[in-house]
């Protein structure tokens, strides 16, 4: 009787313990207490085939500090969830290596202590999955309570927390920008904060209309953000954006004064980047599509910086997209179909929707076996997306069909899956061209 009355009271002990570690791990911030595992599952199913390419990996020397850190700090939580026991490994000493360099810096004094506790935060919950009690309690006892953070740390917390659902592409751009302007109401010198917040309205911006021009807000953030910190990867989404402020067609003589001497400029711009050899595979895609985007023959820079990507990333579905873009500009046909494929297959959903339209237009290919195909396919984008897809089925029935009932059909599908959506409020129809609403 007492040797069983001592095992259920060291069992009762051991259990109140492991409560007690659970309550203290809860009140940590960080990837594994930012409820970001619905979105990433979501995420996982589409971007499969695009990890060695994620649109948010950064690993080079010139990259932002503190968002490589950040993403390393991601890759932890995702190779957790996978069982991945090596790759954990892997991240957290790369995180570690990382922090230790943003330790040196002096910009980042003012928010250090909260970009400790994100770290060894993380550090915890990968200690407890393996069992290390020791190694947790130890960094529990130390981690600082952000009880005790001032204003600026409270918002480079917020800041962190909005760089990890940026990761996320389309499933974590509404929570970044609502947590991102947290995080620059509380501390607007941090550079990356700004740019978070505007990258992902950006995003916002371009799901509902590829065309449509960026916002002031977003104009600012990225402003600031390239101000603050002169970084190559900032101040190509800075150019991108002085780019797509002019993306309106106005035939306004004083309107086409100003666009011609905002691209003259940003060309230039452009080139000075490119001259420094640039290796951020990001950097280099967002270069590339500045040229390709001038209305002067720039397409030798934009073939300079894909064949830069090749050389690291041969399959990377963003370089195979631009360069159909490239071939379709030289008026090679078929070399611009290859490409617009291929990058199709690595479930670039621009590019496919691009495959399809140039596909049917030098009738390769006839548009709705494939669109029905993509509605399968992309059944967990986000909503945006999945009216695009309805939409674009709806009109090819209507146009190239003349079947009103499944166009209708269709359309019906569209208006259930959001009728409030803004996408909605930029369809257009003409008969000549299935697909002349925007639909990316």
């Amino acid at each position: 009787m007492v040797i069983n009355f001592i095992f259920f009271l060291i069992k009762d002990m051991a259990d109140e313990e492991e409560m007690s570690t659970k309550a203290k791990l809860s009140k940590l911030h960080c990837p594994f207490t930012w409820e970001i595992l619905d979105s990433v599952i979501k995420h996982s199913l589409i971007y499969q085939k695009q990890d060695d390419e994620n649109d948010d990996e950064i690993d080079d020397e010139k990259s932002y500090p503190l968002e490589h850190l950040l993403i390393s700090l991601f890759k932890c939580y995702k190779a957790l969830l996978s069982t991945d026991n090596d790759e954990v490994t892997k991240r957290i000493e790369k995180a570690g290596e990382i922090l230790n360099q943003i330790q040196q810096k002096i910009e980042f004094n003012q928010i250090i202590r909260a970009i400790e506790h994100v770290f060894y935060a993380t550090k915890c919950f990968i200690l407890y999955d393996a069992d290390d009690i020791d190694g947790l309690e130890e960094i529990l006892q130390n981690v600082i309570d952000p009880k005790d953070f001032n204003n600026i740390e409270l918002g480079a917390l917020y800041g962190c927390q909005s760089v990890i659902w940026s990761c996320l592409n389309d499933f974590g751009m509404h929570k970044a920008v609502d947590i991102a302007k947290k995080a620059v109401e509380k501390d607007q010198t941090c550079a990356l904060w700004h740019f978070i917040l505007a990258k992902n309205l950006r995003r916002q911006r371009r799901t509902i209309n590829v065309a449509s021009n960026a916002s002031d807000l977003e104009k600012a953030h990225f402003e600031i953000a390239f101000a603050c910190s002169k970084n190559d990867r900032f101040g190509v989404y800075y150019l991108q954006m002085r780019i797509e402020s002019f993306s309106k067609y106005n035939r306004d003589r004083v309107y086409m004064m100003k666009k011609n001497a905002n691209e003259k400029e940003v060309i230039n711009i452009a080139k000075q980047i490119l001259k420094t050899k640039p290796t951020n595979n990001k950097v280099l895609l967002r270069l590339a599509l500045i040229f390709l985007r001038a209305s002067e023959d720039e397409r030798l820079f934009a073939k300079e910086c894909l064949d830069a990507v090749y050389k690291t990333t041969p399959n990377n579905s963003t370089a195979l997209h631009y360069t159909a873009i490239l071939y379709e500009q030289s008026g090679d046909y078929k070399e611009a179909l290859k490409y617009f494929k291929k990058a199709a297959e690595c479930n670039n959903f621009v590019a496919e929707l691009a495959y399809i339209q140039y596909g049917w237009e030098v009738g390769e290919l006839e548009p709705l076996p494939h669109l029905l195909q993509m509605l399968k396919k992309y059944g967990q984008v986000v909503k945006e997306r999945q009216i695009a897809i309805l939409l674009a089925i709806a009109v090819t029935y209507f146009s190239l069909h003349k079947d009103i009932l499944n166009a209708a059909k269709y359309f019906l599908k569209a208006l259930d899956v959001d009728s409030s959506s803004n996408k909605f409020k930029v369809f257009k129809y003409k008969d000549r061209n299935i697909y002349s609403y925007n639909i990316s």
